[in-house]
């Protein structure tokens, strides 16, 4: 039986879904951009009650109509930050004044503009900023763009923690390892892993094929945390758009401990619980899917969630509410089952020996005493 979940409109395309520490509160991006009048571009702050699933804003902030939509949010760990990935009308980056990295703080309900950074060069408007994410410490940043130039800054003062490095293909995930000290990011061809004090390469992988013939392409990463510590989790779709794939590999010494092909159709969006218990992931065909970060079996599937691919998802700071959205202009909203299917299972077995038990030792009061 599929968990509880719930389906609402907000009525503009969602790219970004981020949580905030604050249980049951959420974070959604997006927006139609510069050229769809009436299609607002915004950043939400949304209550979401676990009972109904319901999603109730708390605050917004509108950007201007000739902005982009915005493409990415990371909220601090520990303060009441959001970055909001976010360009500037086209005219603006023409001219090299592309200040696209919005930084917002929120008080009384209100998000107040704290100040904005340029971390996109590239004065062409079809590129924007994709990855936004801060360390567990909150003491960096990472932004990583379409145009291939990945950042890292140091928070508040938002000064370059390490020169800034091109990818030279679109970067489409980055995420920091538990301590802070590592950074992955992948393109489509390549996946790297960073020294963050240094910026040297500690490892990296190009041009994945999986099982020794089928061409594939880089599509998210994870670092393990918690319960998954010391493992790190690619997500690789195959180039014929016909099989998705995910690798999990131990930090120390890079070895492939396990891989799995996990759909028939390319993966669009990944997320691991806070926990590190759970993975996520949404597909081409519009399913949400759940499995187990430890032995990557598959805990539930919902189908045709959206009517388009999922663009983002994430999982509440308890891994216990999973949040996607869509470009169809919808948040979906789903309980989590625990990591583990066979806890359903448990209860079952320990009332079935507790029957067993009990026949038995009756049977052999019957059997000793010739009756009850």
């Amino acid at each position: 039986m599929a968990p509880p979940r719930k389906k609402t409109t907000l009525g503009f395309p969602v790219f970004a879904v981020t949580w905030t520490p604050s249980r049951h509160r959420v974070a959604i991006g997006g927006g139609g951009g510069p050229t769809k009048a009436g299609v607002k571009n915004a950043m939400i702050l949304y209550d979401v009650d676990p009972n109904t699933l319901d999603v109730k804003p708390v605050t917004e902030q509108l950007f201007g109509k000739k902005d982009d939509g915005c493409m990415s949010i990371a909220v601090h760990p520990k303060e009441k930050a959001f970055i909001a990935g976010v360009n500037c009308p086209e005219e603006q980056m023409k001219a090299g004044q592309n200040e696209n990295c919005r930084v917002f703080f929120l008080k009384n309900k209100v998000f107040t503009a704290k100040g904005a950074h340029k971390t996109l060069d590239s004065t062409d408007p079809f590129f924007h900023q994709k990855i936004s994410r801060f360390t567990e410490d909150g003491k960096l940043l990472v932004t990583g763009n379409t145009d291939g130039k990945l950042s890292i800054w140091t928070w508040p003062d938002f000064k370059p923690a390490i020169p800034p490095i091109d990818h030279k293909g679109e970067i489409v995930d980055a995420d920091f390892s538990p301590d802070g000290k590592q950074l992955v990011s992948v393109t489509a061809n390549i996946c790297y892993v960073t020294n963050v004090s240094n910026a040297k390469t500690l490892w990296s992988i190009e041009k994945p094929v999986m099982k020794k013939t089928i061409k594939s392409e880089f599509r998210a990463s994870r670092f393990g945390v918690r319960a998954s510590e010391g493992y790190l989790f690619l997500v690789i779709n195959a180039k014929d758009r016909k099989r998705a794939f995910i690798c999990k590999w131990q930090v120390k010494g890079w070895k492939l401990h396990r891989q799995k092909a996990i759909g028939s159709k390319p993966v669009t969006a990944f997320t691991i619980s806070k926990t590190g218990e759970l993975l996520a992931f949404g597909a081409a065909d519009l399913s949400v899917n759940v499995i187990s970060a430890k032995g990557l079996q598959t805990i539930y599937r919902i189908p045709n969630v959206h009517d388009f691919p999922l663009t983002a998802l994430d999982f509440d700071p308890t891994g216990q509410i999973l949040v996607s959205g869509s470009a169809d202009g919808t948040v979906h909203v789903a309980l989590v089952p625990p990591a583990s299917g066979n806890l359903y299972i448990i209860p079952i077995i320990l009332i079935l020996l507790f029957i067993t038990g009990l026949l038995t030792y009756l049977a052999m009061l019957e059997d000793d005493n010739g009756e009850l």
